[in-house]
């Protein structure tokens, strides 16, 4: 089975952390999720006026490239020659200064990034999806108001717990910044990786099973290359 770096890329909500999960089981990839790096670091301070992470994220700013690549690189550190093989980076890099720090990572690594799934979808539908949202406090499953609710309500599917929470910055005015910026400063960066041949356009509007599926079709043909 070859090596295989591949970026996910889309708007907050678009369905990338699903999607991981799914690709996770079904082709063996470990996951760079940068989300789940901040927030296991919300109280370390970034900003020359004190900010933490924590603020930040709360205020729906990013963070600036040389903290996320400093925090991308020291998890890549961390995993085995063997994980490091086959990854997925979830929510990085977001701008073309971050694309272009990862790839330097993937040099020190011998790798490339060999693809980037662009996930395509309205800001409308990204708004119902994150209002929506909500997590097991056990284990992390995601679940969501709207269409996808437990099999049993108020039972997670996968431990059985039965508490939950929902993020602090998933609320409409943190929300719409976040897309701002999200589509002010990664334009760009589709653009550049259109430029290297390696971006595929997934439309993340369609149900989770054909988002699936068109994933596994792109796939598979990277795989036969």
């Amino acid at each position: 089975m070859r090596s295989l770096w591949v970026v996910l890329l889309g708007a907050p909500g678009c369905g990338k952390g699903t999607q991981s999960e799914f690709l996770v089981n079904d082709y063996g990839f470990s996951v760079i999720s940068v989300g789940d790096i901040l927030r296991t670091s919300r109280g370390t301070p970034v900003t020359e006026r004190g900010r933490t992470v924590g603020e930040l994220l709360d205020a729906g700013e990013l963070l600036p490239d040389a903290v996320i690549l400093n925090l991308v690189g020291s998890e890549l550190n961390k995993l085995s020659s063997e994980k490091r093989a086959r990854l997925l980076f979830d929510g990085f890099p977001r701008t073309v200064g971050q694309a272009e720090g990862l790839s330097g990572l993937a040099n020190e690594f011998d790798q490339d990034v060999d693809l980037v799934l662009n996930f395509a979808v309205g800001d409308d539908i990204v708004l119902g999806r994150i209002l929506g949202r909500y997590k097991c406090s056990n284990c992390g499953k995601v679940f969501n108001d709207f269409f996808l609710h437990p099999v049993v309500d108020g039972v997670c599917d996968s431990c059985g717990g039965r508490k939950f929470n929902r993020r602090t910055d998933d609320n409409e005015v943190a929300l719409k910044k976040r897309l701002s910026e999200y589509h002010e400063k990664t334009g760009p960066l589709v653009d550049h990786y259109l430029s290297t041949g390696v971006l595929r356009v997934v439309d993340a509007s369609l149900g989770l099973d054909d988002v699936r599926r068109t994933i596994h079709s792109i796939l598979s043909e990277k795989e036969r290359e």
